[in-house]
């Protein structure tokens, strides 16, 4: 069983990464999603990607931070993959908010001649770079250390000028590391054939460091919750940007809004609100010092009472 990492802070674009993965390779790997907090939004996104073909297993493992406090259920959930289903690749999206230096050193207990690793990768957004350096320096800084491949994502509109000068910066904290040129969805079908074959080479200790990367994030989850009108959403994601709720580093998810269903996603101080193409109604807030009440209040009504105000007025 080949093991492959996608790391990459929150709104990195870890999950299209993988989908792209899915569709450049052809290959069906299982998929453990170690989403942050009590949401499996990332997983029926998959799911919902792989609907026309073979369908994937996606195991979800929200019971905690796969790099410190659930460790130990982390590698034995890796054990029990290898045990049961006995793939040829397990792809491992952990949560935005881990270190991938510590998920690493987790792993190499059970790495022998049939559980290998191959080449961990960072996604990173080259625009959002500075920010994310300054903000979270040492969560940001250890995935990049730990990272063989830093794969850039979201930069189809940045000038070479500048993925050219965010590389440079990369390149000073991990000298090592194999970094692409431009946008990941560019490089040919060999290098994607190359990602899935390459094995990792040794990587340094990061047993030192048990500090909870996550412990100043918190997250809130919304189930069947909306607004009257898209422009309602459009004014929340706007106030979130703004800190109206605290230092928010991530939101996405599917709401009601003017009577549809409308999909969000809020992440690199930018949104994008659109159809949705999932039915499963709930959302994600994900961050620091998180004012979750003052955020369930922007909310115009709960599924629930939707429902209730919609059987009311069919009656009358």
């Amino acid at each position: 069983m080949k093991i492959l990492i996608i790391s990459g802070f929150l709104g990195a674009g870890k999950t299209t990464f993988i989908k792209e993965l899915i569709h450049k390779t052809d290959i069906h790997p299982v998929i453990m999603e170690n989403e942050y907090g009590d949401n499996n939004i990332d997983s029926k996104e998959l799911q919902q990607e792989n609907s026309q073909g073979e369908s994937l297993q996606i195991l979800e493992f929200m019971e905690g931070c796969v790099c410190c406090t659930m460790k130990d259920s982390f590698v034995n959930s890796v054990l029990s993959v290898y045990a049961s289903l006995s793939p040829e690749y397990l792809v491992i999206e952990p949560t935005g908010v881990g270190k991938l230096g510590s998920i690493l050193d987790n792993l190499k207990p059970i790495l022998h001649g049939d559980i290998s690793l191959l080449k961990p990768v960072t996604v990173l957004s080259p625009s959002n770079f500075e920010d994310n350096m300054r903000q979270w320096p040492e969560l940001y800084k250890n995935q990049i250390e730990a990272a063989q491949i830093i794969a850039f994502s979201k930069c189809e509109h940045e000038s070479l000028g500048v993925i050219k000068a965010v590389s440079d910066k990369i390149h000073a904290i991990n000298p090592n590391a194999e970094l692409l040129p431009g946008h990941y969805k560019n490089m040919d079908a060999d290098w994607w054939k190359e990602l899935m074959e390459a094995g990792a080479s040794e990587t340094k200790s990061n047993t030192v460091d048990t500090k909870n990367p996550s412990s100043s994030f918190s997250q809130v989850t919304f189930d069947g919750v909306g607004f009257h009108s898209p422009t309602e959403l459009v004014m929340l994601l706007e106030d979130c940007l703004h800190g109206e709720f605290g230092n928010i580093a991530r939101a996405k998810g599917t709401l009601w809004a003017g009577g549809e269903l409308i999909r969000f996603d809020l992440a690199d101080r930018m949104y994008e609100v659109g159809a949705s193409p999932v039915e499963d109604c709930q959302c994600v807030f994900i961050g620091e010092n998180l004012d979750k009440n003052r955020l369930k209040k922007r909310f115009a009504f709960s599924e629930k009472s939707h429902r209730d105000r919609v059987r009311l007025r069919k009656t009358v």
